[in-house]
């Protein structure tokens, strides 16, 4: 997987390009929340309107809103955006958004990347 980090003042702006995995957003997850920019921003966005091939397991929608609601107890509110036309990452995303319900975390899915910077420059 091929992805590119852009940390700005108060979003970050994630681009994934080719094949991704499951493990590898996962591994990239972790990166992000560790780093000491993340406690900063407002908004997170996942751009994968790049993205050849999507071989994720329907489980890591549920390892992914488990990890983002631990680390959003330290963390706070965040709203995530993701850009994409891919159905099966749209399915996953739908997965997702059923386990973060209610959390601190507050999701949402994009066909192009302005709806999705607008959406996350909106107050929560």
């Amino acid at each position: 997987m091929a992805h590119t980090v852009s940390w700005e003042a108060d979003y970050l702006y994630r681009k994934f390009t080719g094949e991704i995995t499951g493990e590898e957003i996962l591994k990239s997850n972790f990166d992000i929340q560790t780093h000491p920019y993340f406690t900063k921003i407002k908004y997170l966005v996942n751009d994968f309107s790049e993205t050849q091939s999507i071989l994720i397991d329907p489980e890591y929608a549920r390892i992914f809103a488990l990890t983002d609601d631990i680390i959003s107890a330290t963390k706070g509110r965040l709203k995530i955006a993701i850009v994409t036309n891919n159905d099966t990452i749209i399915e996953l995303t739908k997965d997702y958004y059923a386990a973060m319900e209610n959390k601190l975390f507050k999701c949402e899915t994009f066909s192009t990347l302005e709806e999705a910077m607008n959406w996350g420059q909106q107050e929560l």
